[in-house]
């Protein structure tokens, strides 16, 4: 009995420590002012792990390592759930610019076969699929194929999060012409699920290219992708403060429509009607928009805002009165054509 209790206590040694080293696949971390960073993955009863520290920059196939920081490593590492010893890739950075490289079965050092080339490179590929060194690696498509080897490359990544950083980075290292931008611009409302990460990804493009009106489509395409009223909203918000045309004002009037929320539908009407010098037709869009709030409150306010900043012609003014008529709350419809009469827009009887 006392060698199969041995047998089953090593087995449980190694589950618990597997366990303990497990890590979501792609978490980073940051330990002073060096790049630490740590990814798993648990494939069946294997566990495969990569842990590098300093500078690492990839070969330009992406299937080992081109150059190691001084003092810094790369190391792949894999075993079974139920073996204390398993096989290690590691890279070491020297002080005069070389590489180190060992490749290890259990404490034995072993030669580079195919076989072991072949586990590695397509170790290296995944890892860069999850966003490892996304800088370098979006130069080296930009390099090999443009901004559309980019485009081509996100889909294959495999998170939200890493495509929102292709995205981002390419838009800020590669001026895109029309048909390109507009192609990322839609792309991402499509690759994108997590509204977060889209937003940021909308508001990074409204930053780095002019909405024009070839472009504008795929922007309102991708922005009433957004499920989150917060995230769209914030979005909207942003391209108004980022430019200030009569094309962004459409937009984001007419994107208003796919916010449900009362109070971040007044938000953005609110933003688009504090505008300067808008023509009677944007601020005729803008009334009609308001209609859609359901809240009293909320469509008195953008009313007001709109009655505070503009004057405004005949057709407005009917829509107005319209619109004001729609509100339930006698104080708030009150409120609204006191104010109209004030400013003008209504004539004492």
């Amino acid at each position: 009995m006392k060698p199969l209790r041995c047998v089953v206590v090593l087995a449980l040694g190694a589950i618990s420590v597997g366990a303990a080293q497990d890590r979501p696949a792609g978490r980073s971390v940051r330990q002073a002012d060096e790049a630490h960073s740590r990814w798993s993955w648990n494939e069946g009863w294997r566990q495969l792990r990569v842990e590098s520290r300093g500078r690492v920059e990839l070969s330009d196939d992406e299937r080992d390592v081109k150059s190691v920081s001084a003092d810094g490593y790369f190391e792949i590492s894999s075993r079974s759930w139920w073996s204390l010893f398993g096989q290690r890739y590691i890279v070491r950075g020297n002080a005069d610019g070389t590489t180190t490289r060992r490749f290890t079965v259990g404490s034995a050092e072993r030669s580079l076969d195919a076989e072991t080339r072949a586990w590695i490179g397509d170790t290296i590929q995944r890892l860069a699929r999850n966003g490892f060194d996304a800088e370098s690696r979006v130069a080296r498509l930009l390099a090999r194929g443009g901004p559309s080897a980019v485009l081509d490359a996100i889909p294959m990544s495999s998170s939200d999060f890493v495509k929102a950083k292709y995205f981002m980075l390419l838009f800020s290292k590669a001026r895109l012409d029309p048909p390109t931008a507009e192609r990322a611009i839609r792309e991402s409302g499509r690759e994108i699920g997590s509204d977060y990460e889209l937003a940021r990804v909308l508001i990074a493009g409204a930053d780095a290219m002019t909405i024009d009106e070839a472009l504008a489509p795929a922007f309102l395409e991708a922005a009433n992708a957004i499920d989150s009223d917060y995230e769209h909203a914030r979005v909207l918000l942003a391209v108004l403060a980022i430019q200030q045309t009569a094309i962004t004002t459409n937009l984001v009037t007419a994107s208003s429509s796919h916010i449900g929320s009362d109070y971040e539908k007044a938000r953005v009407l609110s933003g688009v009607a504090r505008q300067k010098d808008l023509t009677d037709s944007a601020i005729l869009g803008i009334v009609k928009a308001t209609d859609s709030i359901g809240s009293d409150f909320e469509k008195a306010r953008v009313l007001l805002q709109i009655v505070s900043s503009h004057p405004m012609g005949k057709t407005t003014q009917q829509a107005m009165l319209e619109t004001a008529g729609h509100i339930g709350s006698d104080y708030e419809r009150g409120r609204v054509l006191s104010a109209m009469l004030h400013g003008g827009a209504l004539s004492s009887p």
